[in-house]
């Protein structure tokens, strides 16, 4: 099998020079943003934080000059990984193929009665003033009449 090599290749004169364009037009964006963001009455440290975070994100990767070869290598080892299975996923597929399901019989809702008797209510309500009360309660506490059943 053929080894791919992933060292680095010499940068082009062209190359370099277009990075630095890209670089100069985008400090000059980040500039305007910076004086936007200043008339808008955002504090600075904000606005320094946000920027910091805009030039670390575009010009990092220019700087140090990723390529697509790096970019391939990151990304193939993930899919490597995708592709083996843990132990754990093994263990779960013969646990599979040996569990046995268990055949339950069908309920016959024919024979089933619904004649039962409820239980003795908790609360009540008085029949004159309609205020909820214990069930142990003999008078109404609200207008002392007799609860009655």
């Amino acid at each position: 099998m053929e080894k791919k090599s992933y060292e680095k290749k010499p940068i082009k004169k062209f190359s370099i020079i277009l990075r630095l364009i890209f670089i100069i037009i985008y400090i000059i964006i980040l500039y305007f943003l910076y004086l936007f963001l200043i008339n808008l009455g955002i504090q600075h440290l904000i606005i320094i934080l946000i920027l910091i975070f805009l030039i670390l994100v575009v010009i990092g990767p220019l700087i140090t000059g990723i390529s697509k070869a790096m970019f391939n290598r990151l990304f193939s080892q993930k899919k490597e990984k995708k592709k083996e299975k843990s132990d754990y996923q093994i263990y779960k597929d013969e646990l599979k193929g040996s569990h046995q399901t268990i055949q339950t019989p069908p309920v016959d809702t024919k024979d089933i009665s619904l004649d039962f008797k409820y239980r003795k209510p908790v609360i009540r309500k008085c029949n004159y003033c309609k205020i909820i009360v214990p069930n142990f309660v003999k008078k109404c506490p609200n207008c002392g009449k007799p609860i009655l059943d």
